[in-house]
Formats: structure tokens, sequence, C-alpha cells
């Protein structure tokens, strides 16, 4: 009994050893920068971003604020009355100026993998919601790429966020990403639902399919059907002339025997009473 307790004992302490071996801390280094440096750009992002495009963008209107008051010594609400707008209108025309430089990634001038990105967290705000806040936040190294995600915690549907960098220089990302994040339930209607679509789709091939086969077999017939029906319309149409060769034929023999003997009783002054033409022979 007490062997099966200390090898029960041992297993726990094993897997509670690798379990803490494959935790990540904030002062780890991969690829040149610790974890809490990337969690803290992908959550900069997603703080700005969330704020702006699914908030009340407090930080904005905070920042545009300040800068009034130190440019120009006035308020958002009395600059936006000059202006002859609101002061939401205001705001959303320096939303996207304040988008592009709301992390410390500095992009090349090229890149358009900010812009991208962008384009792509409008498209989903909507079905996200209004922004709360931040949630989990990993960090991981597979081969020559580090990947840092983020949870953003949204009123209808969280949004999950996810930075690629490559090793060689984790300073930009090359690639930045936003989407969705569905239930189990949810996942696995669209598979359901991506499932039916391809079956039916095999189904119409297959018929489509067995259509053009049969139309081989069906041509064919029908070839020569249409065959038949020429070389019995061609002889019925030489069963007809031939009689009408033949008739023609015998009225000029007796036309030509009737100018014999017109000639000969001319010749001879008889009457074409008297002798009778009995056949003809032809001389070259």
């Amino acid at each position: 009994m007490k062997k099966k307790l200390s090898l029960l004992l041992c297993t726990l302490v094993l897997a509670l050893g690798v379990t803490s071996c494959g935790k990540v801390s904030d002062d780890d280094e991969i690829a040149g920068r610790t974890v809490k440096e990337y969690r803290a750009e992908i959550t900069s992002y997603m703080e700005a971003y969330g704020d702006v495009l699914a908030g009340d963008s407090t930080e904005l209107k905070t920042q545009l604020s300040a800068e009034l008051a130190a440019y120009y010594q006035t308020t958002l609400d009395e600059y936006a009355k000059a202006q002859g707008m609101t002061t939401d209108q205001l705001v959303a025309m320096f939303a996207d100026q304040y988008l592009a430089n709301a992390g410390t990634i500095v992009f090349p001038e090229d890149s358009t993998v900010l812009s991208d990105f962008t384009e792509e967290f409008k498209s989903v705000v909507d079905e996200a919601g209004e922004y709360k806040g931040v949630g989990e936040c990993k960090v991981e190294k597979s081969g020559k790429t580090v990947t840092s995600t983020l949870i953003g915690d949204f009123s209808k549907r969280d949004l999950k966020m996810t930075f690629v960098y490559s090793t060689l220089d984790t300073s930009v990302p090359t690639a930045m990403n936003i989407e969705p994040v569905y239930t189990l339930g949810e996942t696995m209607q669209k598979a359901a639902l991506n499932t039916v679509m391809g079956i039916l789709i095999v189904f119409c091939m297959l018929i489509i399919m067995s259509g053009v086969i049969k139309c081989f077999e069906i041509i064919p017939k029908l070839q020569n059907k249409a065959k038949d029906k020429a070389e019995k319309a061609e002889a019925a149409s030489v069963a007809t002339v031939a009689p009408q060769v033949t008739a023609t034929k015998e009225t000029d023999d007796l036309q030509l025997v009737a100018v014999i003997a017109a000639a000969i009783a001319a010749s001879t002054g008889a009457s074409t009473d008297s002798f009778v033409v009995r056949s003809i022979k032809k001389r070259h």
C-alpha cells in the first residue's frame, strides 16, 4: 500500500513539474525580447483599436483635448462647434490617424500590414459589440516564428488578436490578424454545414457526369437512326427515277422509228402502212 502511495505521489510530482516547465513567465526571453514586451505591444493595439472602433474613444478624446489645449487653448467641444460638427464627428475624423500611431511599432513605408489589419478590425467590430477589456495573452515560439495572441473581451463576441514575428527581426510583425472567437457549438455547426454542402456538391457532380455518360450512349443511336433515314430516302429516290428513265428511253425509240419510217416512205413513195420497221442498228 505504501509503495502504491509513493508511486502515486511521484507521478503527481512529475506531472506538476512538466506543467510548470511549459509555463512562460514575463521575464523569459524569446528571440531577443521578453514575454512582457510582446504582451505589452499587442495589448496596446487591442486597447487602442477596441476603444476607438468599439468603445467610447476615451483615449483619443483625451489626446485630442490635450493637443487642442496646448496649441489652440480651446476645448474639444468648442473646437468641434467652431468647425461646424459634433464632437463624435471630429473624433471619427482623427480616428484613422490615431490608430496609425497607436502603437510603438514602426512599419516600413511600403508595408500594408497595419492598413489591412485596420480594415479587418472594422469588418468584425460590429459582430463583437462594445469593447470591455483584454483577456488571456499567449506568446509561443515555433520554428523561425514567434506568435503572440491576445483575447479581447467584447459585449457580443470576443475577438482574438494575433501578431506573427520572424525570429530574425521581432521589432515588426510580419502579419497581424483579428478574428471572432466562436464557441464549440458554433464551430461544429459550421463544420456540419460545410460537410452537407460538400456532399451536395459531390452528388450534383455525379448526376452531371451520369448525364454526360448517358449522352455518349444516346448520341450514336441518334446518328445511326438519322443515317438509316437518309439511306432509305436515297433508295426511294433511286427507285422513283429508274421507271422514269425507262419510260423516257421507250418514248425516244418510238419517235426514232416513226422518223425512219417516214424517211423510207418518202424515198420509195410507198405508204408507211406497207412495211414494218422491226429493228434499228446503229453504225458508226
